[in-house]
């Protein structure tokens, strides 16, 4: 049985039949990661704002921010968040030191030093595909520099990632990951931890490994 997508013309898709999760409901296909994600949407900067820079982003959590006015900001600023949104840090991406925007608030601005995608689909989701470890070899296979290696957002948008064709499957595997990551921020500092980690590894094979394979 073929994807009900596999007729239409979409050179941007691989339907993906063969590499199927045993347990999931609905097929997986591979899919360019912009056509699943609007990149750097344009937007108008507020007179006063809080301002993200790379260091301001350590794992997947926004450790600091700092107020800025559009006319004395640095020129970095330029990312527009908005709810939903993810900031992919694209120098050094091994750091895995990316955000999804979560917060309801329209003055936060992001550095040109982040790729920022408006995600089309299940945001929880796409965002755990980012963190993926095969998605952080492509991106440094496509990287140039070795010190500092980046990519920029046009080669981004060229990566292939695995998705369930089934957006209800989407919202159900973001959630579970959403969850694991929401124990991760709690128990920081816990003894707990390393067994909350390894339940999210866990999850992670149980999800991409079976569709990377």
């Amino acid at each position: 049985m073929l994807s009900k997508y596999s007729n239409q013309q979409q050179p941007d898709i691989i339907v993906n039949t063969q590499n199927r999760c045993p347990k999931t409901a609905d097929y997986w296909e591979q899919r360019q990661l912009s056509s699943i994600a609007t990149f750097n949407p344009k937007g108008t900067l507020p007179e006063n704002f809080e301002y993200v820079d790379l260091e301001s982003v350590v794992g997947t959590s926004l450790v600091s921010h700092r107020a800025e006015r559009r006319k004395t900001a640095p020129s970095r600023a330029q990312r527009l968040a908005q709810k939903g949104d993810i900031f992919y840090q694209t120098v050094r991406p091994y750091q895995k030191n990316n955000y999804l925007f979560s917060l309801t608030a329209d003055n936060y601005v992001f550095s040109t030093g982040y790729a920022q995608l408006r995600p089309k689909i299940d945001n929880y989701f796409l965002f755990s595909c980012l963190q993926e470890e095969h998605f952080v070899s492509e991106v440094l296979d496509r990287s140039t520099g070795t010190s500092y290696p980046a990519i920029n957002s046009k080669d981004l948008g060229k990566i292939h990632v695995s998705i369930p064709i089934s957006l209800s499957e989407q919202q159900e595997i973001g959630s579970m990951f959403l969850t694991l990551d929401r124990a991760i921020a709690l128990h920081q500092r816990s003894w707990l931890k390393p067994t909350v980690n390894k339940n999210r590894d866990i999850l992670t094979k149980m999800v991409f490994v079976c569709v990377y394979k």
